[in-house]
């Protein structure tokens, strides 16, 4: 763990009372040592003042949170004569515990027990995340066709969903749904995902039962509920003749809408087994007769042409996805 407080003789305490009980501590003097050592090293938790002498304690937080690789690190901020505001101010940007100071031995032992507990909690629930990511992109390997789809199609509907403004948790559901949107491929056939001619009634059943399979496969991994709306409703169109459940027009959620066009337009310009790939102009020209046929969501439509209009096709995020 990492203590980060510009005051030795709190830092010495720390130590005293945790290395005797197994756990490795670090100490840093200042809020950017303590950012450097948290990019240099995996950390399980961090005790952080709220008073530094270069960047504030909510600044350092405000980093930690940010970086993908410490946001869900356990933060305790230690507080002298906080205010009300101050605390409200930390909590806002996500700490986890406060410690106030002074503190005794075994209120830091107790917590830091529990927060450590919580963490080993959380590595697991992101080990098994980074499984399913590996297993989604299985499921693309299956098939030469379509490797990358899933990483273009997150791609796509993230620069989708910035350009309409989606809040950042919204915005995180499109790139982490367009990852997993077709994981329910994985109960299909090889014979019926890789079949080369026309599907049967009973295969094409079979296809779209991916959807459903998915959400199913998921939604007991609480670090992808919020994705679940995809991977069901990814399928779906705006007059209501979509699967699997019909939904029609705004009732669809929007981070599937956006995941749909992202979806088909990579569809349609990367080669499939039974045709070749289109260019983007005739991608978009089909995508614009089908949202005459009340197919998909035509403003949304209009604005991915803003996105394309951004992205070259030789744009390194889209190259190092097709090998």
């Amino acid at each position: 763990m990492l203590v980060i407080d510009d005051d030795p003789q709190i830092r010495a305490l720390i130590l005293r009372l945790l290395e005797p009980a197994g756990y490795t501590v670090e100490e840093a003097a200042t809020g950017a040592d303590g950012l450097a050592r948290l990019q240099a090293r995996h950390h399980d938790l961090v005790l952080l003042d709220m008073q530094l002498p270069d960047l504030g304690g909510h600044d350092v937080l405000t980093a930690i949170r940010v970086e993908p690789r410490t946001r869900l690190t356990p933060v305790v901020m230690i507080t002298g004569a906080a205010t009300h505001h101050h605390k409200l101010k930390a909590i806002e940007a996500g700490v986890t515990d406060f410690l106030a100071k002074p503190f005794s031995p075994e209120e830091l032992s107790a917590r830091v027990r529990a927060l450590v507990e919580l963490k080993f909690v959380t590595d697991a629930l992101e080990d098994a995340e980074d499984v399913i990511v590996a297993l989604a992109r299985t499921i693309d390997a299956r098939d030469r066709y379509t490797y990358g789809h899933s990483a273009r199609v997150s791609l796509y509907a993230g620069l989708l969903g910035q350009r309409i403004g989606l809040d950042p948790h919204r915005l995180s559901t499109v790139e982490r749904g367009g990852l997993f949107h077709d994981f329910g491929k994985i109960a299909v056939r090889d014979k019926v995902l890789l079949k080369p001619g026309k599907l049967t009634d009973d295969e094409y059943a079979e296809i779209k039962r991916h959807p459903t399979d998915g959400r199913d496969l998921l939604r007991n991994m609480k670090t992808l509920a919020h994705a679940l709306d995809i991977v069901y409703h990814h399928h779906e169109r705006m007059d209501g003749s979509g699967y699997p459940a019909g939904l029609a027009g705004e009732s669809i959620p929007l981070v599937a809408r956006v995941t749909t066009i992202a979806d088909i337009f990579d569809a349609l310009t990367t080669a499939r087994v039974y045709r070749g790939a289109l260019s983007r102009e005739d991608a978009t020209s089909i995508m614009a007769d089908e949202v005459r046929k009340g197919w998909w969501d035509g403003r949304l439509l209009d604005e991915f042409h803003g996105v394309l209009e951004t992205l070259p096709e030789d744009d390194p995020r889209i190259a190092r996805l097709q090998t």
